[in-house]
């Protein structure tokens, strides 16, 4: 009984972040293409466009789910501590953020242009984007899920 009470949480909890994960993802994937265009008229070239328009749509994405993700995704609205959690949402995020464009980088150049060379270039990057969007994911809901949105004593341990 206490463990079908477990499962039950954890299944809530982990739909409840998938459903601001896709408010967040939506907000990185539509942000990166305007981005993405802006880089390249001002001269930097391909490669170069796509990591910083990533980068700054990841980044853009993570300032808006802040809140989303703690009311409804891990429910502590109450717990008193929002900047310490700001700032260790934003820790899990710079970590996160590394497997995206390190999963959007080798996805792009070792599987999708060698096998989808037919397709243009704007959807085998959209696609490498979204394979490192959704490995990413997981690595923000990990992170969120033990660390984030509980109480760790790391703070205790800092504090003079």
């Amino acid at each position: 009984m206490l463990f079908n009470h477990i499962i039950k949480r954890e299944i809530k909890g982990f739909f409840n972040f998938f459903l601001t994960g896709v408010f967040g993802a939506s907000v990185n994937f539509w942000f990166q293409i305007p981005l993405k265009i802006w880089f390249l008229e001002r001269g930097l070239e391909d490669s170069l466009a796509l990591f910083w328009s990533v980068f700054w749509a990841y980044m853009i994405a993570t300032a808006v789910s802040f809140l989303p993700a703690k009311v409804f995704a891990f429910n502590s609205q109450d717990s008193g501590n929002s900047s310490r959690e700001w700032l260790k949402f934003f820790f899990i995020a710079v970590l996160a953020l590394g497997v995206q464009e390190l999963v959007t980088i080798i996805s792009l150049r070792e599987v999708i242009n060698p096998f989808f060379e037919d397709f243009s270039p704007f959807f085998r990057e959209k696609g490498a984007h979204l394979t490192g969007m959704a490995v990413s994911f997981m690595a923000n809901f990990l992170g969120h899920r033990f660390f984030t949105f509980r109480s760790t004593g790391i703070y205790q341990l800092l504090r003079p």
